[in-house]
């Protein structure tokens, strides 16, 4: 089985790409991988193995992405992205690679002609600031960022491209993913990454929420759990799905922290200091209901604890 990755060296993407090469080695269940295709603009950071074929550039570079699918894919996870604040200051380079770049990666798929599986890494920036009491599976997008609205158009190529049999596969619609690294990737939600590693390593840290904010959290363990269960389905009628995240409340949250790590002055370390714009459109998530992703053998992280835990690997 070839295994194509795109935004391979990206946080998600080194924690998929490993686990990845773990399950080719695990018995009795394991992945019959051949090869894993890694495509970035960077790949320093990806370990050496025998498995991994490194190909350096945009996954949106036609050439880039001939070199890719040399060999055929049987499974792709398609996580590369332009990140909401980098779309925005920059409409045209966005829109070349969450859009034109995504339908040339479809175009290629389908001229394999093998119906090879795609999971795409869609966001819950789709919905926007949500304006609803509760998002449920039904819920419509309603992205108020050029960032979101890339990836709704994504999701409706995705499913018309498996509709028509060209492709198999589905989307999932990432909640935040902690604990991020530090090094600044354009998405303006990073301070809740900084929250959970500063104050985890008994730094001080200024959050620009209210301690009552909530948001959608996921560990990124969790998440790639998620997405190597998405690799192993078959799909029928609905094929975009919001992974179930914790609902969470930062004040909550902060306690966790200090309860894992033993901190007894987390009352020092962190200053509450909220900015309007962050707190309306980062700690006002209403809760979610998703039975149908439930259904599917979707998961969130079963307690803060455990997502925090799972966070910082």
């Amino acid at each position: 089985m070839h295994v194509l990755i795109t935004g391979a060296n990206g946080f998600i993407g080194k924690h998929l790409v490993l686990a990845l090469l773990a399950a080719a080695q695990q018995e009795p269940l394991r992945w019959p991988i051949t090869r894993v295709s890694v495509v970035d603009l960077s790949l320093e950071q990806l370990p050496q193995h025998p498995l991994l074929q490194p190909i350096a550039g945009s996954f949106a570079d036609a050439g880039t992405l001939t070199k890719a699918l040399a060999v055929p894919a049987d499974l792709v996870f398609h996580l590369a992205s332009v990140p909401s604040g980098r779309s925005e200051s920059d409409p045209a380079f966005g829109m070349e690679v969450n859009v034109l770049g995504t339908v040339r990666l479809l175009d290629a798929l389908k001229a394999q002609n093998n119906q090879v599986k795609l999971v795409f890494a869609s966001s819950i920036a789709v919905y926007g600031k949500p304006q609803v009491p509760l998002v449920t599976d039904d819920t419509l997008p309603t992205p108020t960022l050029s960032y979101g609205a890339h990836k709704v158009i994504g999701e409706v190529l995705v499913n018309d491209y498996v509709r028509r049999g060209w492709i198999a596969g589905c989307s999932l619609r990432l909640p935040g993913i902690v604990t991020r690294p530090p090094e600044p990737n354009g998405a303006v939600s990073i301070f809740l990454s900084n929250l959970i590693r500063e104050l985890s390593a008994g730094r001080p840290f200024v959050c620009p929420t209210s301690a009552d904010a909530r948001t959608w959290l996921m560990s990124v363990g969790c998440c790639v759990d998620n997405l190597l269960h998405a690799a192993q389905q078959q799909f029928s009628g609905h094929r975009t799905f919001m992974l179930p995240p914790q609902h969470v409340h930062l004040g909550s949250l902060v306690q966790a922290i200090a309860s894992e790590f033993n901190i007894g002055n987390m009352d020092e370390l962190i200053s509450w200091q909220p900015n309007e714009w962050v707190q309306f459109n980062f700690g006002s998530y209403p809760p979610v209901e998703l039975p149908r992703a439930l259904a599917h053998g979707f998961h969130a992280d079963p307690d803060l604890k455990s997502l925090v835990r799972r966070s910082l690997v």
